[in-house]
């Protein structure tokens, strides 16, 4: 790594650290406000959980933070007196940002109580919106995509021809793994009311954006407003053309029950 990489490493780490104590210093000094609107969107990588956020803060009425708990910003000591204490430092703007299960839980030395997480946040007013996608084949196949790429987001027409040769058994136990998530998400949900919303439903072609935003808002009891996305859709190539070897793993697939989700 170049000593500029390195320097540039510190100078980030060291603004989520400001960022961390500043944030425990308004949770003890500062009260949550009732007018403020305060969203969490919970899901795994790859549901559209950045296409989401941004299509909430192109309302007007958010101000986005994305993923406030990603690995690469470092261990945060105490995650849930961080996030109401990020809240409360701009009590007069509405509060969004999305995690994922397994930054609380994996990506941690401690690892956080997701339940307990959760409710914590319902207990205090926070709104949860419950992000998944329902096709998990396709959910593993976009990681497979994002690390061909290597980027996660595509904000351009220009059309993209990527190849893929997959191992159908190692992408079977991440099918597996996916599952396995999603499971957890449920019980770490279990007793709370949430806005649920589904990739293939919800957000997976432009033209359902709109419906999803005005629903989310009704929820939120704020007023509809129009919104637009710089996002595009990565990658809408056939799935035999885009993996190598599609008979090898349409076969493994078709052997284990998935040949539905093709």
């Amino acid at each position: 790594m170049s000593l500029n990489k390195k320097v540039n490493g510190w100078y980030r780490r060291g603004l989520y650290l400001r960022r961390e104590w500043i944030a425990y210093y308004c949770k003890l000094f500062k009260q949550d406000s009732l007018e403020q609107h305060r969203v969490v969107i919970f899901g795994q990588g790859r549901t559209g959980s950045t296409l989401l956020e941004d299509l909430i803060f192109k309302t007007g009425h958010f101000q986005k933070h994305g993923e406030l708990f990603h690995k690469s910003r470092g261990q945060i000591l105490f995650p849930l007196p961080f996030i109401r204490g990020l809240a409360r430092r701009r009590p007069e703007e509405n509060f969004i940002f999305h995690v994922k299960i397994y930054q609380l839980v994996n990506d941690r030395r401690r690892p956080e109580d997701t339940a307990r997480f959760l409710k914590a946040l319902y207990a205090s007013g926070w709104k949860i919106i419950y992000l998944s996608r329902r096709n998990k084949v396709k959910h593993v196949l976009s990681n497979y995509v994002h690390n061909a790429r290597g980027a996660s987001h595509k904000f351009n027409d220009k059309k993209e021809e990527i190849e893929l040769q997959i191992d159908p058994e190692g992408f079977l136990t991440w099918v597996k793994e996916r599952e396995r998530f999603t499971e957890e998400e449920k019980k770490a949900l279990q007793g709370l009311e949430y806005i649920e919303v589904v990739y293939e439903d919800d957000l997976e072609k432009q033209e359902m954006h709109q419906g999803t935003v005005d629903r989310i808002l009704d929820e939120l009891s704020l007023e509809r407003k129009k919104v637009q996305t710089r996002h595009k859709k990565v990658n809408s190539q056939p799935l035999d053309c885009l993996i190598k070897n599609y008979d090898q793993f349409k076969k493994h697939l078709t052997d284990h029950g998935l040949a539905k989700y093709l």
